[in-house]
Formats: C-alpha cells, structure tokens, sequence
C-alpha cells in the first residue's frame, strides 16, 4: 500500500517541518505501507489568509492529477489513497470527484473521530484568523452541534514554528500557547481536543495524550490509519464514495472536452 500525503507547506520552505511531518509518519504506518509526502511550490507563508490559500491551491490540484495518473512499474496504479494533511481540507471535493481512490482529509477525519471518542471535541489553531476556516468547514459537516469551541493559540506568523522545530525556546512558546488555548477549550466543555495545524505534529512528538482529563488526539496517525482502513474497505466493498451528487465524477462528454478545451487527461 501507498500513500500520497499533501500538504500545503513547501519543503524547501520548511525542511524541518517536512523531516519531522514524515518521521512521525512512518512511525504509525502499518508494516509494508508506503508514505510520499508532497508539499506545494511556495506554501507555508500563511495559510490562514484565503489570499495565500488560492495562490498554492493550484499546486495541490496539480498533484491531485499526478497522484491519479501515477503508474507501478508493473502498469499498475502507483498509489492506493490520496491523503490531505492539510487541516482545513482543500480541495477535498475536488479530488473526490475525480479519484477512485480513497480520499481522505484532515479536518474531516479528526472530527468525525472524535465524535466517537467524547460528546464535545474543540480545535486548537495558530491564530483567530486561522479559527474562521475551521468553523466554515465544519458548518459544512455538519458537526458544529458537537463543536464546544474552537480556540487560537497566539501563533500570528505560521512561519514562527520553523523556529520550533529547531529551538527549544520557541518550541517552548508553542507548548504554552497549546496548553493554554486547550484549559480555555475544556472550560467551554471539550471532551476531546484536537490540534489544528503544523502545532499537530510538535503536540504529537511531545506524547502527551491528555490534559485535565481531556483527551489530545494525535490527528496525523489518526489520518494515516483511516487511510488503510479505506483502502481495505474498497477492496472489501468496491467504493468508498457515492457518486450521486456531492462526488459525482464528470461522465465521458465532459471528460472529452476537458482534453479539448483544458489539455486535460481525466
């Protein structure tokens, strides 16, 4: 099994980010499962702005297409499930509707787990602006009746937690604003809490599962596990996504003028 992982964060922007994100990864993966991370070109600026969302938004669409086109040395499809690491969930409609393999996204995962772990779960983000996407999506869930609150850490600048992955004073400062926007989350009610962020993978390492009796959830494995598990059920059901309405796939006329009129190979 082979895992296409996309986040909006660009490895050359961030390495240390990107080195720790794949470390973690591979340290939850089931034996013989594969992990690619791709970053986009230039993402990491801030993504809590909708400015730079769409400017880095076509580098994901693009691997979407890579990820759908990519072969096995033996002809075969080169990768069983398309993974947005992405907190906020982009383009997770769009893959859907033209991958027939799993997609699965963040956000989406994280809450709908949570669900099942506590009656109320709270996000964590870096910063308020950040917090509005959030809401957004889950409005469009339908989860909100679950949500206690969604808090923000005093994190303004996302490029700060570069720092964090190489310093242990501003790793430090990412620990305290966590701690403190998770006590303001369990005061609102939260059962479950759940990092929202490249804060994900720094609260992951720390190993710290609970606070105050809250439970933490490590959102990345979480993620990774629910990838195999959709992988096995299409091999057990066939599909994983209805094709009714919302995933629809575009039918054959459109494919066509897709090539004519995009250059595009669906």
């Amino acid at each position: 099994m082979r895992l296409w992982v996309q986040v909006f964060s660009s490895r050359e922007r961030n390495p240390n980010f990107h080195e720790a994100l794949e470390k973690h990864l591979r340290s939850v993966v089931e034996p013989g499962v594969e992990i690619e991370v791709h970053g986009t070109k230039k993402g990491g600026l801030g993504e809590q702005f909708r400015f730079f969302q769409a400017i880095d938004m076509p580098d994901i669409i693009e691997n979407v297409l890579k990820c759908k086109h990519a072969m096995g040395a033996n002809g075969e499809k080169r990768y069983d499930a398309f993974v947005s690491l992405n907190s906020t969930d982009p383009a997770l409609v769009e893959a859907r509707e033209i991958l027939d393999i799993p997609v699965v996204g963040f956000l989406e995962t994280t809450a709908l787990m949570a669900c099942m772990m506590g009656k109320t779960f709270s996000l964590i983000t870096p910063n308020p602006k950040f917090a509005l996407s959030f809401e957004q999506r889950l409005t469009l869930y339908g989860l909100t009746g679950r949500l206690a609150s969604i808090e923000a850490m005093n994190i303004p600048n996302l490029a700060d937690y570069r720092q964090a992955y190489l310093h242990e004073a501003a790793r430090t400062r990412v620990f305290n604003e966590w701690d403190a926007a998770a006590r303001r989350a369990i005061a609102a009610g939260a059962e479950v809490l759940i990092p929202c962020g490249s804060h994900a993978v720094l609260t992951a390492r720390r190993g710290v599962n609970e606070i105050d009796g809250a439970l933490i959830v490590d959102g990345l494995a979480m993620l990774i596990k629910m990838a195999e598990t959709m992988v096995k059920l299409q091999k057990t059901m066939g599909s994983v996504v209805s094709r009714k309405m919302l995933y629809q796939a575009p039918d054959a006329a459109v494919l066509q003028k897709a090539q004519q009129d995009y250059g595009l190979t669906l």
